[in-house]
């Protein structure tokens, strides 16, 4: 059957309609016209595999990796990246306005990467009973192998075709960092391709995106630096990556950690470089308010995981800072928060998609309230 793809969804696929019913289609386009074949009937939508391309979308581009579709790092290796751009704003949008409420959110353009291609720091790898090394395919345990990872620093690429055959030969996986050598110290994958979960604490490795990272920092700064902005409580605050430059602008930066070994990194790096005015807190987000319990600070700023900050939302509203600063991996999670928080007195003000992971349907984002 042949379907027009009209859209981009947040989990890469493209969307279209055949006879009314919403359709999913991975490696697709807006503007492409496919030949399909229905691969799962979910009831109210379905789920298909692209068998052949009729007419291609004019954001079509011939994707480098030779691997692209079988491995699961990528998703949009086949579309411009200014269209990859355009997409995460108009989702981000349409997720806040469906699950956030918000009839018309101000959603500015897409931050993007300063490298579209080989940003990636680290890399978690996995390896096979055969020996093969590479990443997962989409929705498998299947080990697909590569020559180079085109998201990847090429000091990455270097690494894993130095080491690849004592890789091969380790019953689990690894996770290549930036400037470790990976046989002379490495971290374990235990059965997750999320490399977030590694628990070594570098402040300058908190973000897979050194040069992006950079940038959110500014971004967050400069924010900051447009409000009240005596006081600020942070929350899930990590070893400092956003801490430290917030405190900066800030006379007083209150970090609230839960890791132990992140908030000792942290405080090493206080003591080494004689800051004065940050102080971490060993505590759950959740109980932020035993970290701060002098009154309302100007701002709370929250970075926390893909699941969100449902735990933490009470603490957020008793602390009633003036402004909330949202950083977020997953706008699904973030739109529900920021619902909440409405809900309790805030005012959405701007929300501003970044593109942390080029060529992938992954978004973050920095969302602003005020009270």
């Amino acid at each position: 059957m042949q379907i027009t793809i009209t859209k981009l969804t947040h989990g890469g696929a493209g969307l279209g309609e055949v006879d009314g019913k919403k359709v999913f289609v991975p490696f697709s386009a807006p503007g492409d016209v496919l030949e399909i074949e229905i691969t799962k009937d979910h009831g109210s939508y379905s789920e298909a595999c692209l068998l052949e391309i009729k007419e291609l979308a004019p954001s079509r581009v011939e994707p480098p990796c030779p691997v692209f579709g079988e491995c699961g790092g990528c998703q949009w290796q086949h579309i411009n990246y200014k269209t990859q751009l355009e997409w995460k704003q108009k989702i981000l949008k349409e997720t806040l306005q469906r699950i956030g409420k918000i009839e018309d959110p101000n959603v500015l353009p897409t931050l993007p990467s300063p490298k579209e291609w080989n940003y990636r720091n680290r890399m978690m790898l996995h390896v096979n009973s055969k020996g093969k090394v590479g990443f997962y395919k989409p929705k498998s345990k299947e080990v697909v192998e590569f020559e180079r990872c085109y998201i990847a620093e090429e000091e990455l690429n270097e690494q894993l075709n130095e080491h690849r055959e004592e890789i091969s030969k380790r019953d689990r996986g690894i996770s290549l960092k930036l400037g470790v050598d990976p046989m002379d110290s490495f971290e374990v994958a235990r059965g997750t391709s999320d490399s977030s979960k590694v628990s070594r604490v570098r402040p300058h490795f908190a973000q897979v995106n050194n040069a992006q990272n950079e940038q959110v920092k500014k971004v967050i700064t400069e924010w900051i630096s447009e409000v009240p902005h005596k006081t600020v409580v942070e929350l899930y605050a990590g070893s400092g990556n956003f801490t430290f430059p917030i405190a900066t602008v800030a006379e007083r930066v209150v970090a609230i950690e839960v890791d132990g070994r992140a908030v000792k990194a942290a405080d090493e790096y206080i003591d080494a470089n004689g800051i004065e005015n940050v102080l971490f807190h060993r505590l759950p987000s959740e109980r932020a308010q035993q970290g701060f319990p002098e009154g309302s600070p100007d701002v709370v700023f929250l970075d926390p995981p893909r699941r969100g900050a449902a735990e933490a939302l009470d603490a957020v509203i008793s602390l009633k800072p003036s402004i909330i600063i949202y950083m977020s991996c997953d706008p699904a999670t973030m739109s529900r928060d920021v619902h909440k928080l409405m809900e309790s007195g805030w005012k959405f003000q701007k929300s501003l998609p970044i593109d942390m992971f080029p060529q992938t349907f992954h978004i973050e984002s920095l969302t602003m309230l005020s009270l």
